[in-house]
């Protein structure tokens, strides 16, 4: 147990998600998914600020962290199915999301598969999963676990680990999380990022979501579709998190914590009250 925390775990049946919840009884919950490779702890400096004023689910998707080993391969499709399942088994109908990089998409899933079920959602250092990239992006995409083969996987995991972060503790961070991962998981969570963008020409968000991205994030085509993105989504809100890389919440989490309990504090509990 940490921070409050109680651990739990929830049987798919091809695979044992762990995950842990925390925070004040009957408060608004909060479900924060990390970025690809990684696992809960990508959230630690945000989750007792957040637990001041709401509960926590902060989870290890399936082939991340705990949750594995997994008989599916990752998708952020089918991790959109087994957090529904958890809040169904936990007896919860609505939530506020909070998702990092492919913890974004698997958000944004979320959003585009159960809209009912979400309130809200705060996204960060992560792409549109519902706007069709251009062709040059869509190869580079597909091609991407093609690419992460021809790395042995210490090195692809200190290539990712230095390419996410501006600030050496955050790397320490993340050379602790991707730690576990050898290279059979590591390819089936490449896959599964070459699979999370869908373009759906006619959809458009309609809950209120804030879009972080970190001042000095290069990865993927996430600040060059911002300004499309948020003129499809009016309800969107961006900030850019200065001295921050991809995982801005670990390079500047005071910029990073301030934005999201600001957020929440006006878009998170108002339908779960009215639900309740």
């Amino acid at each position: 147990m940490k921070l409050g925390e109680t651990h739990r775990t929830f049987d798919t049946g091809d695979c044992l998600i762990h995950y842990w919840i925390g925070g004040p009884p009957g408060a608004p919950l909060v479900v924060l998914t990390p970025g690809a490779y990684t696992d809960h702890r990508m959230f630690d400096p945000q989750i007792g600020p957040l637990q001041a004023a709401y509960r926590t689910l902060r989870w290890d998707p399936r082939g991340h962290g705990l949750s594995r080993p997994t008989a599916r391969p990752f998708s952020t499709q089918l991790a959109a199915e087994d957090l529904i399942a958890i809040l169904d088994a936990i007896g919860e109908k609505e939530v506020a999301l909070i998702g990092q990089s492919i913890g974004g998409n698997i958000s944004q899933e979320m959003l585009f598969r159960y809209p009912e079920r979400c309130t809200a959602a705060i996204l960060l250092g992560c792409t549109c999963s519902t706007i069709a990239p251009k062709w040059w992006e869509r190869w580079l995409l597909a091609s991407f676990p093609f690419f992460v083969g021809l790395y042995p996987a210490e090195t692809f995991k200190r290539k990712a680990m230095n390419d996410s972060a501006s600030v050496q503790a955050s790397r320490e961070k993340l050379r602790e999380m991707i730690a576990p991962l050898g290279r059979t998981d590591i390819l089936d969570i490449s896959k599964g990022i070459a699979r999370a963008v869908h373009g759906e020409p006619d959809y458009s968000i309609e809950h209120p979501i804030l879009i972080l991205n970190g001042a000095h994030d290069r990865l993927g085509n996430i600040s060059r579709i911002v300004t499309r993105w948020r003129e499809r989504d009016r309800n969107s809100e961006y900030i850019e998190v200065a001295d921050a890389g991809h995982v801005a919440n670990l390079d500047n989490p005071e910029a990073v914590n301030a934005a999201m309990l600001t957020f929440l504090g006006k878009h998170s509990g108002a339908r779960a009250e009215k639900a309740r």
